[in-house]
Formats: structure tokens, sequence, C-alpha cells
């Protein structure tokens, strides 16, 4: 196995897809210094599954990805892939038979990795996996990169047997054992959580044994509770039915009366409905003639507003054009005015801007006196600024003792305070009341607990129906399924029968529908569909009627159309009879065999049918002309012919086919009927069980209630003692505290005094330093008023100064808004004058239209007179039939009110008669759903039995019910299931001890194992460390010693002496003496397990030319066995690499590969 190309795309600084080739065992890899030679190193860590970012020479793990340069934008991912040769099949597994492996590993920026083994998405794992005992791995000695020489030598003893271990191979044993201690922990804690399931499952079995019997006698006494309440209600319901025979006399007395007064009040409502006709019909004169008078009125109205509207728009012309020459007046004069003004402005503007001069001049004298005595004032500020500190510090000070003073008596007060509190407390504490109270709480919780066991007896029993009705349901619901897949079964074959029979018969061309539709044929009516055999001839009939199985059939009555479709196979029979021909042999004819709808006998004829095959050959000598055998297994036979269908033939089996699919529709017909009734109880059965389930949630309500109670009644009782333990502890910690206040009030009285003094002190100073504060202020004073006068020199200057440009502007925006008004008033001139053109123009142009609208003004009044009248004579018409109809309704009203009286009547005896029905239905429901039989009932029922008698019989059995306490009903079921569970627990106990003792066993075997492979291993190492040291270094030696005896445990010192040297600490070696061990070393062991490759990144660069030859040689001669990868600047190596890979950066920040075979060109170097 041998490393055959490295591909690299956006990986660190080879941004640019790459692929570096290795086509000998010594490969070079040259370039100056920051070219990215290491990142190639990286590269195959990184892809192995390296996954810490500071070995990869990176703060984070997206330092891999090539982040940009001066010319380039940043990519989104990176990618590695490493191709193996694997011809030599080194790698085991499944993956021994491919002869090229490629490992790959791509990541982006988010943060995830994604790993593939031969373009295979996998896990980081099975990379190791792969390459465990190989000697490669993101870590392993195979790769040794820049300071990797030194780590080796300066490793502690544990980490350099890992160098052993992978040599050795045994690094998957240490994760096979790390695994199985995994196992066996977790295996321990399940065979503890077993053990403590199985003794929990012990207590259960022992307190269900006991319910089991109490329930099993609560379920006969509950049957014979059940009988009773049947019988109760069988009782209830003798009595209900002699009520509802007396409610029916009742209400047939009263529906006649009411039959009679109903029959009163329809003849006064015919004689109400034909007055509404009448009424109806003078209305409707009555609403023309209204409409015609409100059209008139709309005209008239219409007409008024045309002439007011004329009147008013010539008016408005007028007044608009008076309007716009008084305007045009005004607008002359204030043109003359604003020309005036213009002029006055001009002058002002002249007159204003020397003055503006010498006002800034001033300005700028008052604010050179204003800097200088505002620098005055900040010397001053200075020393008071200073003085403030310092009396600010001295009067802090006497602040802190004074809040000490203060915080001290506030803690006197709140001592006394806090022990008056304490005392009235501990004179308050009294048990007394507490026991009486929590007497009263436990009298409460035994009452609570009592209701608790009725209520949840009562649960159990509503329990246990549900569960009744549920198996009922359970077993409808599993039948109705079994019936519904017998239905889909016998669809999915119907289904399959019916295409192969539509295939068999050849399915029907769109020209042949067309033809069967005009010519009123149906295309389903086959001949197959009509036949009816007697006895197993099926294959005889298909092999004779095979041309005509697929034929259609006409109605009965309908002949064979006249003109058959061109270019189609079609074959038609009809109904009609066709005359046979006279037969003179005895044989059995198949046409008798066959009935039909469809006459036959002209294809059937002279085709008789034989027993066997033997019989037929029989009889064919005797054949004549027209005439043919043919025998129930398909052989048919003439006078010099044979014929038999084959089993691929596409009409074979299509009667049997015919006559299945008839008997599969008829099996559907039955199962659906059945499916039916099986669905029709199971509704019955779920609403019952739904009612039932809401008795139960409702039941289940107030026993949580009451469960809420009880908890609530025994809290209240845990407290009330919790409180009284309590208060006794109280008192205790009181008398405590008080001896404790006591104590502290001594040290605050101390503490005060000695407070008091220092604050005195402070304030004598503070006196002292108001006489100097009384001198500052008196300065501060003088200095203000110096500072206040040049302020308000400076203001007055501002003020003139702004004033005249504020007068300045104020002319200058006076004079634009006077030249804009000149402008503007001259555009409104024009516009008055086009405006009093038009006027003029609309006012002469206009005619006299009012008059011609008066005149028809006036017809229109004339018309709506007339209409007036009309409309007073149909209202005095509605009017009168109007009173009538109200007199009828009075009548009918009363007669109504009757007849009411009587229906209420009728329905209160309905109601009675109802509710006696309803109660009675009611009580038959409770009898169907107790599930006892009314008319057994009936018969086994005392016929002296009285009501009074069997209810107290049940109650005397609900009694004897309620002594038996709260029953557990599934006790029964359960004892069984947890028996069953106990029993599969210990068999999975004795499991988890023998795989204890498995995993136990392969600890050993494989620790057995690691010991052998490894002192085997660190012989061969140092017997080889020992050759190769002095082949390096040209004398001296060195050889591995072990840190302990443990040979699982044990670490590894590396011991060297280089020759003419004794050093007892390999840290007194050179770097290149260590590099050379190191060397020596990591041959020694590519020597026992050479790894597919080894890379090297520049171990020579300490080493002097001598060693580096001597390095050369040893690389050389161990290259026949290992693939080496050499990143280097030394000339020596080289010339002794069999091919070289150059790294450059032409483009900064990014690397681009050289590839140079030395081989070739030293050939093509010599031809020239």
């Amino acid at each position: 196995m041998r490393l055959s190309q490295i591909k690299i795309a956006g990986f660190k600084s080879f941004v640019d897809p790459s692929k570096i080739v290795f086509p000998a065992n010594v490969t070079g890899i040259v370039g100056p210094n920051g070219c990215g030679k290491s990142n190639v190193i990286d590269a195959v860590r990184w892809v192995m599954g390296e996954s810490s970012a500071r070995n990869l020479r990176g703060e984070s793990m997206e330092d891999v990805i090539f982040s940009g340069s001066s010319s380039r934008q940043p990519v989104g991912q990176a990618s590695v892939e490493l191709v193996f040769d694997n011809s030599d099949g080194r790698v085991k597994g499944e993956y021994a038979k491919y002869n090229e492996i490629s490992v790959k590993r791509i990541s982006t920026r988010v943060g995830k990795s994604k790993y593939f083994l031969n373009n295979t998405r996998c896990r980081r794992r099975d990379i190791a996996d792969i390459f465990l005992g190989t000697g490669l791995g993101p870590r392993s000695y195979s790769i040794i990169e820049q300071g990797m020489v030194s780590r080796v030598i300066d490793a502690k003893p544990d980490e350099l047997r890992v160098y052993l271990e992978e040599a050795a191979g045994i690094s998957k044993y240490k994760e096979r054992r790390r695994e199985t201690e995994t196992r066996i922990r977790h295996t321990r804690e399940n065979l503890d959580r077993l053990i403590d399931l199985i003794e929990e499952i012990d207590k259960q079995l022992s307190r269900l044994d006991r319910q089991a019997k109490t329930a099993a006698k609560y379920k006969q006494l509950k049957q014979d509770q059940r009988r009773l309440e049947a019988e109760s209600l069988l009782l209830q319901k003798m009595v209900f039915d002699d009520e509802i025979d007396l409610q029916k006399r009742k209400l047939a007395t009263v529906e006649t009366d009411m039959e009679k007064r109903t029959a009163g009040l329809r003849e006064i409502e015919l004689e109400i409905e034909q007055g509404r006709q009448k009424l109806t019909e003078v209305s409707e004169q009555h609403n023309q003639v209204q409409g015609h008078f409100y059209k008139l009125g709309a005209e008239i109205s219409s007409k008024e507003q045309a002439i007011e509207h004329q009147k008013s728009l010539q008016q408005r012309s007028r007044q608009e054009l008076a309007g716009l020459e008084q305007s045009l007046q005004d607008a002359g004069k204030i043109l003359a005015d604003d020309g005036d003004k213009l002029g006055q402005l001009d002058l002002q503007l002249a007159e204003i801007t020397p003055e503006l001069d010498t006002s800034n001049e001033t300005l700028q004298q008052q604010q050179a006196s204003l800097e200088q005595a505002e620098a005055k004032m900040h010397e001053w500020q200075d020393l008071w600024d200073q003085f403030r500190r310092e009396f600010h510090q001295v009067h802090e000070s006497a602040q802190i003792e004074n809040r000490g003073i203060e915080h001290i008596e506030r803690q006197v007060q709140r001592t006394e305070q806090q022990r008056s509190r304490l005392q009235q407390e501990l004179d308050n504490l009294d048990a007394s009341d507490a026991v009486q109270e929590i007497n009263q709480l436990e009298s409460s919780v035994e009452a609570s607990t009592e209701e608790y066991a009725a209520t949840t007896a009562q649960v159990q029993t509503r329990a246990e129906e549900i569960q009744a009705l549920r198996s009922s349901c359970e077993e409808l619901a599993n039948q109705l399924d079994e019936k519904r897949n017998q239905v889909q079964t016998l669809s999915g074959r119907l289904s399959s029968l019916e295409a192969l029979q539509q295939h068999a018969l050849s399915e029907t061309s769109d020209e042949v529908k067309q033809w069967l539709d005009q010519n009123r044929i149906d295309s389903t009516r086959r001949l197959t569909s009509l036949l009816k055999l007697k006895g197993d001839i099926g294959k005889a009939v298909e092999v004779v009627l095979s041309p005509f199985l697929g034929a259609y059939c006409t109605a009965v009555g309908e002949p064979i159309p006249g003109a058959l479709i061109a270019n189609q196979n079609v074959t038609v029979f009809d109904r009609e009879p066709v005359r046979s021909r006279a037969g003179d042999r005895e044989w059995a004819k198949l046409s008798d065999y066959i009935e039909c709808d469809v006459d036959l006998s002209s294809i059937l004829d002279g085709i008789y049918l034989c027993r066997d095959q033997q019989d037929l050959y029989s009889k064919r000598v005797q054949l004549v002309a027209g005439e043919s055998l043919v025998t129930s297994q398909g052989l048919w036979a003439g006078g010099n012919w044979i014929l038999q269908l084959g089993e691929e033939d596409q009409q074979a089996g299509t009667i049997a086919r015919a006559q299945e699919i008839e008997s599969i529709r008829a099996q559907l017909d039955q199962i659906t009927q059945g499916a039916m009734s099986l669905k029709s109880r199971n509704d019955g059965d779920r609403q019952r069980l739904q009612a039932l389930e809401q008795a139960w949630d409702q039941d289940q309500k107030s026993l949580a209630e009451l469960q809420q109670q009880l908890s609530e009644l025994r809290q209240q009782l845990s407290n009330r003692k919790s409180q009284a333990e309590q208060v006794q502890n109280r008192r205790q910690q009181l008398q405590t505290e008080l001896a404790e206040l006591d104590e502290l009030k001594l040290g605050h009285t101390s503490e005060l005094q000695t407070n008091s003094a220092k604050r005195n002190d402070f304030l004598e100073q503070i006196a002292q330093m108001s006489e100097l504060e009384s001198a500052l202020q008196a300065q501060k004073q003088q200095r203000q008023q110096q500072l206040a006068e040049t302020r308000q020199a400076l203001q007055q200057a501002l003020e003139n100064a702004h004033q005249q440009q504020i007068q300045q502007q104020a002319l200058e925006t006076e004079q634009r808004t006077t030249r804009s008004n000149i402008e503007r008033i001259e555009q409104q001139k024009d516009q008055f004058d086009q405006r009093i053109k038009e006027l003029d123009s609309v006012i002469n142009s206009a005619g006299d239209p009012i008059g011609e609208m008066e005149s028809e003004l006036q017809e229109l009044l004339k018309q709506r007179n007339q209409n007036q009248q009309e409309l007073s004579l149909a209202q005095q018409a509605v009017a009168e039939l109007d009173n009538q109809q109200r007199e009828l309704e009075t009548e009918r009203n009363t007669r109504q009110q009757r007849v009411d009286e009587f229906r209420n009547q009728l329905e209160q005896e309905r109601m009675h008669m109802q509710e006696a029905r309803i109660r009675c239905k009611t009580i038959e429901e409770q009898l169907q759903k107790s599930g006892q039989d009314i008319s057994t009932l009936q018969q086994q029922l005392d016929p002296e039995a009285e009501l009074a008698q069997w209810s107290a019989r049940l109650e005397k059995l609900n009694k004897r019910i309620d002594r038996l306490g709260p029953i557990n009903l599934a006790a029964i079921d359960e004892q069984k299931e947890q028996a069953e569970r106990k029993q599969y627990l210990d068999a999975q106990h004795q499991d988890l001890i023998s795989a204890l003792d498995t995993l136990e066993g392969a600890i050993r075997k494989i620790d057995r194992e690691t010991k052998d492979r490894f002192k085997e291993t660190f012989e061969q190492v140092n017997s080889r460390l020992i050759e190769r040291f002095p082949k390096l270094f040209g004398g001296g030696e060195a050889h591995l010693e072990m840190t302990a005896n443990d040979l699982l445990n044990t670490g590894v010192l590396i011991m060297a002496r280089p020759p003419g040297k004794r050093i007892t600490n390999l840290q007194l070696l050179s770097g290149g003496e260590k590099a050379l061990t190191a060397v020596a070393l990591i041959f020694a062991i590519f020597e026992l397990n050479p790894s597919p490759f080894c890379m090297l990144d520049e171990v020579d660069a300490p080493l002097d030319d001598a060693n580096v030859g001597r390095f050369c040689a040893m690389v050389s001669e161990m290259s026949e066995q290992v693939q080496f990868i050499m990143i280097t600047h030394n000339k020596i190596t080289m010339e002794m690499a069999q091919s070289l890979n150059g790294v450059t950066m032409h483009e900064p920040g990014v690397s681009r590969l050289v590839s140079v075979d030395v081989g070739e060109a030293v050939v093509l170097a010599g031809v020239q």
C-alpha cells in the first residue's frame, strides 16, 4: 500500500485545485520559505481526522480554508483527497478487495466536515479504523513535521509508549478494550437497576395476591347486584306501562274537542281570505292613482327648480361682472402705491450700510475686554476649587463620623425595638390552641378517608363495565377489520381477474367502440359472460369456441348490423335460434353441457364430448366430414386433424376466470352485507361506551376533588403539627436572642462615645476654614461684577449690530416683496380684462327661456288638481274594506284563542304521556345495558314481588359491597402480568450475569494479547535502535528502557550516548544529535512495522553535511520497503530524491506546484 497522489483545493494557500503525484518511493518537496510546503503535511494530517486547530498551525478549524489574498477573494470550502494504491491488499476488511482507496474530507466555513471513503459518505471513525495498526494517523510516527523531532526526544514515557503501540498494532486492541470496559460499566448499571426492579416486583406481587382474592369476591357480589337492579327496573317499567294506558284515554277525549273548535276557526279564516283578496284589488287601483299623482308632483318640482336655476345664473353673471370692474380699478391704485414704496426702500438701504460697519468695530473691542475679565475669573476659580476640596474633605470626615454616630444610635434603637418585639412574641406564644385544632383536623381526615373509599369503589365498578364494553367493541372491530381485509383481498383478486379477462378477450379499439355505439350494441356483453357450463368442461369449450369467446352479443330482438367496420377484428352474435341438423349418433354432444342465451348450434353441431384421450382416439376413426371430438382436457380432433391449445395461449383459462369472477362478486356482496351489520353493532356499542366513559370521567373528577380535599386536610394537619413543634423551638430561640441583644447594646454604647470625640475635632477645623471662605467670596463678588459689566457692554454691542443687520435684511426682503407684488398685480389686470370680455358675451347672447318654462308649469298644475280628486275616492274605498277585515280578524283571534286553549291542554296531556314513555324507555335502555334478557326476567320474577322489597334487598347488598373497601379490579390480571414479568426479569438477570462474565473474559484476553505484542515489539524496536544509532552517529550507543514492570501501563524511555560522550540526560544533546536520535528511533519502528509512507518535514535542517549523508543513505536503504516524502532545503537530500515537486508562490498568497522526475531529467540532460 502506497500513497499515489494528493488532491488539494481551497486548503490554506492551495486555492486552485492541485494534484501532487508521487511516482517514486523517494519524493522531495522543495521551495523557498513561506511558499506553502508544510501545508502539504497539514493537508495529510487534516484529511486523516485531525480535529485540533493548534496542531494544524491555526487558531480555529476555519483557518484551513483559503482566506483570500491581495488579488483573490476567500473561498467557501476546503477539500483534500488522498489516493492509495492497495494492490498488495494491506488494508483489511471490506476494503481489501479494492486496488485503489481514496480518503476525502470537505469542510465549509459553517464548521462541519464531511468524510468520504471511495466517494461514499462515512464517519471520521471509519477513516481511523482503516488505518488502525498501519502506523498511519493524524498524530502517528509516520508524519514528522517541523519541531516534532525534538518532541519525540522530549516526550514523556507515556507519550513515547504510544509510538510503540502503533508499531505493535495494538492501538486497535486498546480501542476495543475501551469499548468493552464501557459495555461492562453499562451492563453492571443495568444489572443494578434490574435487581432493584425485581425487588420492587416481589413487593408488588405480595400485595396483588391479597387484592386479587378481594376482587374475586367483589365480582360475585357485583353480579348479584346487577341482577337485583335489573329486577327493580323491571318492576318500575310495569308501573309506568299502566300510567301510559291511562294517559292514552285522556288524550283521545281532548283531541275530539279540539277538532270541533278547529272547524269553526277554518270557516272564519275563509271569510278573511276572501275579504283580503278584494282589499288587494282596491289597493292596487289606489296605488295606480297615487303613483300618477306623485309623478305629476315630481315633474312640477323639477320645472320650478329649472326656472329658479336660470334666474340665479343670470344674477351671478351680472354680479361677477361688477366685481371684476371694481377689482380692476383697485389693482391700478395698488400698482401706483407699490412704485412709490420701492423708491423709498432704496433710499433707506443706502443710509443704513455705514452704520452697520461702525457697530462691527465696536463689537470686536468689547470681545477682547471680555476675554481678559474671564481669565481673572478662572484664576479665582482655581483657588476656590482647591479650598473647596480641602473643606469638603474635612466636612466629609465630619459627616462620616456623624453618620457613624447616627448609625450606632439607630442600631441601639433597633436593638431596643427588636428586644421589645421578641419579648412580646415570647409572651404571645401559646400552644394550647394548636392542640385543639389538631384534634379537629384528625377527625376531618378520618371522615374524608371514608368518603374517598366509597367513591373509589364506585369508580372501579364503572371501570369494570367500561372494560367489558371495550372488549366487545374491540372484538367487533376485529371482526369488521377481518371482513374489510376479505373485501380488499377479493377486490384485488377480482380486479386482477377482470384485467386478465379483458386482456385475454382483447381490448376494444376506439373505432370498434364507436361502431358498437352506433349499432346499439353493449361493449361489455361478451359471449364469455353468457356461458353456463355443466361439469368440468371449461378447457373443451375454450378450445372449440376460442375464436368466439370475445364476441359481442346483441340485445334480444336486435339483428346483426348489415355493415361491419373495415380493417378491425369484430365478431357479433344475435339472439335468434338456428336450425340444427339431424344427427343419428348416440354420442354425448358438447352443446348439451352448455347453457347460453345465444344459439351456438351452428358452431357446436357435430362436436361430441369424450371422456378422455383414449375414448377420443377410439371414436375418431368413425368421424365423417363436419364432425369432431373434444375431451374435457382440451384435446380437439377431426377425421384428419388434431388441435390442442398451449398454456401460453392468450385465451387459455377464459371460461374458468369468468366463473371465478362471478363467484367472487357473489362473495363480495355477502361479505359487504355482513360488514355493514357488524359496523352498525359496533357503532351502537361505541355510543354506549362513550356515555359510560363520560360518566366515569365525572366520577374521576369527583374522586380527584375528594382526593384533593383529603390531601389538603392531611397537609393542614401536618402543618399544624409542624407549627406546634415550631412554636416550642421558637420560644427557645427567642430566649437566646434576647440574651445576645443585651450584650450587643453594651458594645454600641462604648462605640458611640469614641465616634462623638472624633466628630468634635472635625467641627473645630470646619470653623477655622469658614473665615478663609468669606475672603474668597468677597474677591469672587468683585471679579464677577467686573465680568458682568464687560459682558453687558459686549451684549449691548451685539444687540446694536444685530438690530442693524435685521433692519438691513428686512429692507431687502421688503424690496424684493414689493417688486414681486408689482409683477403679480400686472398679471391680475390682464386676467380681469379677459374675464370681463367673456361675461359681456354671455349676458348679451342669452334669450328669454324663463317664460316658456312658466307656461309648462301651469299646465302641470292643472293636471295634478284633477288627479287629486280620483285619489280621494280610492282612499275612501280602501278604508271601508280595511275596517271589515279588522272586524273579521278580531273574531278569528277569539276563536283561535279557544283552539289554543284546547291545544295547550292536548300538549300537556301528550307531555305527561311522553314523560311516562321516556321513563319507561329509559328503564328499557338500562335493562338492555345491564345485559339481562327482559323476557327471562319476567319469567323468573316472583309474581308477588314489590318494588320496595327489592329496593331494600338491593340496599343491603350495596352495604356488603361497601364493607369490602377499595377494590382493585385489575389486581387479578396485574398479578398474572407481574408474575410473568418477574419470570422474564429473572431470565434477563441470568443473561446479564453471563454477558458480564463474557465481557470480563474478553478484557483478560485483550490484556494478554496486548502484553505479548507490546513486549515483542519493545524488544524488536530496541534491538533495531541499537543497530541503527551507530550507523547514523558513526558510533555510540542507544537503547530503550521500561519505567515499570506492568506491561499494560509502563512508559518507555530512550537512552542515548553519542560517540565519546557520557550523557545522562537527553536534554544535554545538541539539536542535530536530538534529530539523529529521533530519526534512529523512528526508522527502527519503521523497520519493524513499515507504514505505507513516511513524511519528513525539514528533519535534515539541523544536520551538517556528513550527518545528512548518513541520513540520506539510510533513507535510500529503507525506501525499498517504505515510501518517503521529504520536505527539504538541503541539496544533498534533493540529489538523493527520485522525484521532485516544487512549490512556488509567484502570485502572493497562492501556492502552485511544479513536478520533475529526476531520472528523466538526467536522461534528458545527457542527450543534450
